[in-house]
């Protein structure tokens, strides 16, 4: 066996990971494949490793080869971005040669192309190191668990899985195969996420006083309260492969291309979409993992489609940083928070933000974790002091600038650091597994579900346990 001797060199983007991994999640979710890693760092500056531990036999250790499961919409856009940081297509794969035709015939010449993601993986085994993975949030957890049991690194979209056992499976996969793990939620590299955690640092708030998050989705039709009428499939459509682990449903233009997420056999709503990114700042500053419990306010009932709108509570009996209860309320379909007093008179919520209510000083950020500016000084009516305020914290955020989310993962990969993302499993995983349960509560409106997170099930409402998970259809597997 040649053995070849790496130096790892710690670049920019993993010192800032390393401020980030300072502000991680509780211990709870450390394990002891972690704790072995950061035990060891010490030793890490010289390493003499085979190559093909990190990127298969033979191949050079500056290239990162990838296929691409997804192509069109999300999917081409992730995947000319991994390429833009260096990634190389070997494969690329989308049941749909329509919606995904100009991806495919973009890198036809250079990438082999498939409509069976386990096809191409089969074939593609020894050819590639990592899986991007951009389909609708039913097929997420089915292709990265197959990538991640035969060690390759993945990029999931987000939300990470739509149901809390997914979210499970993968982290404990990512855990036993030791990968490098990213969700999709790509404002977590951004500056904004820095700038909140350095108001948090400078106790810029005072006493939390109120979190509040929202959205303007859904842009795509909820509420609907039964299946639609069957339809022909178009012939580009391979409808069997992207129904995927989902029991079989008939075909209707209603579902695809993008109002799938509206149905809750197939995505998670406007919280699967939109919570993921505006909540971040809040899950990640405060240190948050799963609800001690969730309550809901909806539009109507949910039976096989989200509700036009809801609010949500999600409360926590205590945040690992104030050290005291907290409770975030999140808001969809054009439902907004108030704004505190003092706020400019002609401010608006906008359309996607995340609010921090506090003692001292109020700040509102905007999409994607978007850097937060002051809004309001307590008792105080909008004037110079909050001006002066606004300026200070418009030069604090100079000082900070955020990496390419993508090309965190992909150097990440190369260094086989599975700590480096921001957004890896560990984090994504309990976050999302969060909004899930929040998901649930749209079906129960006006109850509060209680969480047993020692059980991992609800505790008042056995109905609602169904559906922390679901049984795939032959010829796919959700297990870690």
């Amino acid at each position: 066996m040649i053995f070849y001797l790496k130096v790892l060199v710690i670049s920019s983007y993993q010192l800032f990971n390393t401020f980030q991994e300072e502000s991680s999640l509780s211990e709870t979710f450390k394990t002891s494949r972690r704790k072995l890693i950061k035990s060891t760092s010490a030793l890490a500056s010289v390493s003499i490793l085979p190559s093909h531990l990190l990127f298969g036999k033979d191949t050079p250790s500056n290239q990162f080869r990838f296929a691409q499961v997804g192509v069109g919409g999300k999917g081409y856009s992730d995947m000319n971005n991994t390429i833009k940081v260096g990634g190389k297509l070997v494969a690329m794969c989308d049941v749909d040669k329509e919606r995904g035709k100009k991806g495919l015939s973009e890198n036809a010449a250079t990438a082999k192309t498939y409509t069976d993601y386990r096809e191409m993986l089969d074939k593609h085994d020894k050819d590639i190191d990592g899986v991007v993975v951009s389909t609708p949030d039913h097929t997420h957890a089915c292709v990265a668990l197959d990538a991640i049991k035969r060690g390759k690194h993945v990029y999931v979209q987000k939300p990470l899985a739509r149901t809390y056992q997914e979210c499970l499976a993968l982290q404990q996969a990512s855990t036993k195969h030791n990968v490098v793990t990213q969700m999709g939620n790509q404002g977590h590299a951004g500056d904004g996420l820095l700038l909140w955690e350095e108001m948090l640092k400078q106790n810029a708030f005072g006493e939390i006083n109120e979190v509040h998050t929202w959205s303007n989705r859904p842009v795509w039709p909820q509420g609907m309260q039964s299946v639609p009428a069957p339809e022909t499939a178009p012939s580009s459509l391979d409808f069997d492969l992207w129904l995927g682990p989902v029991a079989n449903r008939k075909y209707s233009s209603k579902y695809l291309p993008f109002a799938w997420r509206g149905w809750w056999d197939f995505g998670c709503g406007a919280m699967g979409d939109m919570a993921v990114h505006n909540m971040d700042p809040a899950f990640w500053i405060f240190k948050l993992g799963l609800p001690d419990s969730v309550k809901a306010e909806t539009s109507g009932p949910v039976n096989h489609a989200y509700p036009a709108w809801s609010i949500i509570e999600l409360k926590f009996n205590k945040s690992p940083v104030t050290g005291k209860p907290m409770t975030i309320t999140w808001y969809d379909g054009k439902k907004l928070p108030e704004l505190p007093a003092g706020t400019h008179p002609e401010l608006t919520p906008g359309g996607n933000g995340c609010m921090v209510v506090g003692s001292k000083l109020s700040a509102l950020g905007g999409s994607h974790a978007g850097r937060p500016r002051p809004i309001s000084i307590t008792n105080q009516a909008y004037g110079p002091e909050l001006k002066e305020t606004e300026r200070y914290w418009r030069a604090e955020a100079k000082k900070f600038k955020g990496v390419n989310h993508h090309a965190q993962w992909l150097e990440a990969a190369k260094a086989g650091d599975p700590e480096a993302p921001g957004s890896k499993f560990d984090y994504a995983a309990p976050f999302t597994q969060a909004l899930l349960l929040s998901c649930i509560a749209l079906r129960f409106p006006g109850q509060e579900l209680k969480w047993d997170q020692k059980n991992e099930r609800f505790s008042n409402n056995n109905e609602a346990n169904q559906f922390l998970a679901f049984t795939p259809r032959q010829g796919f597997n959700l297990s870690s």
